[in-house]
């Protein structure tokens, strides 16, 4: 798995959120599995849990944190992982 780090500006600095690249077409892939759940879902469950939409694309081309576009990640350094990080999947750059 690479590891890559978020280098879009944010509240005046770079952003260095830790996330994981996927491929585009793992990430199709996905959305498309997780909407096919979501529409099984009661439409309470649906508001409630996840605020009324499905999955999209997007979500794999953005940042987590700053909202950044993917293609503004860099591989990781060893010293911009702090232990116990959270991650998020993101396509990869290349793509």
């Amino acid at each position: 798995m690479k590891l890559v780090t978020c280098k879009n500006q944010f509240l005046g600095q770079v952003c260095n959120w830790v996330s994981f690249n996927v491929s585009r077409e793992y990430a199709e892939t996905e959305t498309k599995s997780f909407n096919k759940y979501f529409k099984t879902l009661p439409k309470k469950i649906q508001k409630e849990f996840y605020g009324g939409k499905g999955a999209s694309i997007t979500f794999y081309e953005q940042c987590f944190r700053c909202g950044g576009s993917y293609k503004n990640f860099k591989r990781a350094l060893k010293k911009e992982i702090p232990l116990g990080s959270t991650m998020q999947p993101i396509i990869d750059r290349k793509e």
